[in-house]
């Protein structure tokens, strides 16, 4: 009897341990929002070039639901840059697709932030007049640099 007491009390004692270090440490209010902020701003923008491409594709052109996406791909385009504080990458402990490449690279990835930043403007632009040729070429322009991001500072999905 006494020695099942010792094994669970033991035993007991390690499931904390373990659960202690396979835990994050608290995350600053103003990181996790950030991190939140740059979570939604990215499904926003995702959902707003899925929809400008699936319309071209299906050979829609230049509609008002258009130049809205457009608009919100330019709107978050310019909170990017608040997007990534540091202590938000993968050292966060906390579910990323950023690369520590972001945090070792500064300059890169905000020539490569800027650069989506003016395509993203661009794209807007040419919806606001109604430029439906030139929009549907301003996209593969503003998912270049999409890719391009992409390519170096998001990890691969697993």
């Amino acid at each position: 009897m006494k020695r099942n007491a010792w094994s669970l009390i033991v035993g007991g004692c390690m499931l904390a341990a373990v659960a202690a270090c396979s835990k994050s440490e608290p995350l600053a209010p103003e990181l996790k929002q950030a991190m939140e902020a740059r979570h939604e701003g990215f499904e926003a923008i995702g959902d707003a070039m899925k929809k400008i491409a699936d319309t071209l594709k299906a050979g829609g052109s230049l509609n008002p639901e258009l130049a809205a996406a457009a608009a919100t791909i330019k709107q978050h385009s310019g909170e990017l840059v608040d997007w990534f504080p540091a202590g938000t990458g993968p050292e966060s402990g906390r579910k990323t697709e950023a690369k520590a490449e972001i945090w070792q690279q500064p300059e890169v990835f905000a020539e490569k932030r800027e650069a989506f930043v003016a395509e993203a403007a661009k794209l807007a632009a040419l919806a606001d007049a109604n430029d439906a040729e030139g929009f549907a070429g301003q996209v593969k322009n503003l998912g270049g640099t999409c890719k391009g991001c992409h390519d170096d500072f998001r990890a691969k999905d697993k």
